[in-house]
């Protein structure tokens, strides 16, 4: 494999400073990105209280909080073999 393309591209690039990286804007993008994902979500509705019925009956009857439940059952259909691939 020819791996001539590093070479050229440090020679390039070697009059360029590097960007320090900001910790806290990480931090804060890292956090908000995680807080909108649907697992989060799910917690979020289940420390609440408000968990459905049955994630999988939500899920095929189409029920309003479907996208939670899906977030709950791991993309699997049983509960014991999502524990176990999560």
């Amino acid at each position: 494999m020819d791996l001539g393309f590093l070479g050229r591209a440090e020679k390039r690039f070697a009059s360029r400073d590097t960007a320090q990286p900001d910790f806290g804007m990480l931090l804060v993008a890292l956090r908000a990105q995680a807080s909108a994902s649907p697992a989060v979500q799910a917690l979020v509705q289940w420390k609440m209280r408000r968990p459905f019925a049955h994630p999988l009956a939500e899920i095929l009857l189409c029920g309003p909080s479907w996208r939670q439940a899906v977030a709950v059952q791991g993309g699997c259909f049983s509960p014991l073999c999502a524990r176990h691939v999560n």
